[in-house]
């Protein structure tokens, strides 16, 4: 390698990169005057701007691009998230050829295939997509003519589209998300923002949500069929008894967003629209701080009826 220069605006972490290591640094945008004849391939990552095609043409071998997915599933900004948030078994990485005027739409070049665990957040998966996606890189590069020469391109079929993430996807639906879906959206965005629903006209931020381990269909258990199911476990088992939890909701009117409270261990939960709930580590109520279930309970549950306790 005789020449190599990186290409970034300021403020960037790879600009930063380059400036310790003391790289030459092109500023973006450029003309395509400033690397013709200088360069003979390009690589791009996470780059977030289309490419003219005079810049893309002036490299002899072309551009390549590493993206966190497995194309076409998931062109756009934020591959990894959507594949977290839609649940996706599998996933991986693609080295692509970039096009002018289209993001994401290039030649793939190889790809590296991953399965995706069901409780992996979107920077767990990141991370690891990171160093396969450097490793991929390397053996493109070090195999570089054969690689472009067996580049297919993208099949027609399977696209779907990861389009930059706001604020607004982290409101949850209590009435159309079940509570896999509810979780899953958590792990996908809970890095950027927390999920949000409301309590009687307050934008409320969801913490720490997980799936019920013991989730059902049936709404929780009454007062008198939880001392039922005790008096039987204390029958039957050799050992003591562990203590029965009752959750405070009237549950003969119970509906997607309704809330439970479990005053013996001081956790909530709250009802989701397949009728399978989810667990909730805390709550920030508008711009407060942060509080646990027990005080969400003693400062807002106890001042309203409990045919009232739900979000939505």
């Amino acid at each position: 390698m005789s020449d190599l220069a990186i290409v970034s605006r300021p403020g960037s972490v790879v600009r930063a990169f380059a400036e310790a290591e003391k790289l030459p640094i092109i500023e973006w945008p450029f003309k395509h005057n400033v690397i013709e004849n200088k360069f003979d391939l390009g690589i791009v990552v996470s780059f977030g701007h289309l490419i003219p095609k005079e810049i893309i043409s002036a490299i002899p071998l072309g551009i390549l691009n590493v993206h966190g997915s497995l194309l076409p599933r998931w062109r756009g900004a934020a591959p990894i998230l959507y594949a977290v948030m839609n649940a996706d078994p599998e996933t991986g990485v693609t080295i692509m050829k970039i096009e002018p005027h289209k993001f994401d739409t290039g030649s793939i070049v190889r790809q590296y295939r991953c399965s995706v665990a069901p409780n992996e957040t979107t920077p767990q998966l990141t991370e690891r997509l990171a160093v396969q996606g450097a490793r991929l890189l390397m053996e493109c590069v070090r195999d570089l003519p054969r690689c472009l020469q067996m580049a297919a391109p993208q099949p027609e079929h399977g696209v779907t589209y990861a389009p930059r993430v706001t604020m607004k996807l982290s409101h949850v639906n209590w009435t159309t998300m079940g509570a896999k879906q509810v979780y899953d959206l958590h792990r996908a965005i809970s890095h950027l923002y927390s999920l949000t629903t409301n309590w009687h006209n307050i934008q409320t931020r969801l913490l720490d949500i997980k799936l019920d381990p013991k989730t059902t269909t049936s709404s929780p258990k009454t007062d008198s069929e939880s001392s039922k199911q005790s008096a039987l476990e204390f029958l039957n088992s050799p050992t003591e008894p562990v203590p029965t939890p009752r959750y405070y909701l009237d549950t003969s009117v119970t509906r997607p967003g309704s809330i439970f409270y479990n005053k013996l261990n001081r956790t909530m939960k709250i009802q989701c629209g397949d009728g399978l709930w989810v667990s909730c580590g805390g709550v920030r109520m508008g711009g407060k701080n942060f509080i646990s279930p027990h005080d969400f309970y003693n400062g807002y549950l106890t001042k309203v009826k409990k045919t009232e306790w739900f979000f939505t």
